[in-house]
């Protein structure tokens, strides 16, 4: 992803005097927004005006990547779980596939937000795990870049018990089985049909 610095973070950039945070954006059913600098930082970079919230909650990222090819990218964000909070929503609501926005700004001397940070990576919740310990517990979240949706499996196959689940009324995927060893045409594909339907109807006589 090709990203220009703002003439502002350049400036700040040749005094030597900057530091850089991450702006944290996830999707919950109650939005979370957190940074892991040593304060609260406001920001619009969302599209709205947010607080990101340095409450020790966010703990890290690791894993970040970027290719050239339309590859899967993954990181994992892990998130203090010694306050329930997020492992309750881990646990009660399905936040797979939740998006997540990661931000990258950078401070000025005066510890102020340089506008404006830029996007490091956008992608979704593909897995989740907790992990504790007699010290500390952690959520950790293991987020997928879009391109990962092209590897997943949708779920569906082409039988008819999975055409009914999308489409109750549609008969297309009724002989699917069938063709699969032998594909039927001509005049044996409308017998086999006329002998399909005669059986649903007497099926449907008996009930």
């Amino acid at each position: 992803m090709a990203r220009g610095l703002t003439s502002a973070v350049k400036t700040e950039l040749a005094t030597g005097v900057i530091e850089s945070v991450l702006l944290i954006d996830i999707d919950f059913s109650t939005r979370v927004y957190l940074t892991n600098a040593s304060f609260d930082i406001t920001s619009s970079v969302s599209g709205s005006s947010q607080t990101y919230l340095s409450n020790g909650h966010f703990r890290g990222i690791t894993g970040v990547q970027e290719t050239n090819a339309p590859t899967k990218n993954s990181l994992s964000l892990s998130l203090s779980a010694v306050d329930q909070t997020y492992v309750a929503l881990a646990l009660t609501e399905n936040i797979i596939n939740k998006n997540v926005f990661i931000y990258q700004g950078y401070l000025d001397s005066n510890l102020a937000l340089i506008p404006d940070p830029f996007l490091l990576f956008y992608g979704t919740i593909d897995e989740f795990k907790v992990a504790d310990n007699t010290s500390t517990a952690t959520l950790v979240l293991i987020i997928s870049s879009h391109w990962g949706n092209f590897s997943k499996k949708s779920g569906r196959t082409t039988s008819n018990n999975s055409q009914q689940r999308f489409f109750p009324t549609d008969l297309g995927m009724n002989f699917s089985a069938l063709t699969v060893r032998d594909i039927k045409w001509g005049r044996e594909w409308l017998v086999l049909i006329y002998i399909m339907q005669k059986n649903q109807t007497l099926k449907a006589s008996m009930n």
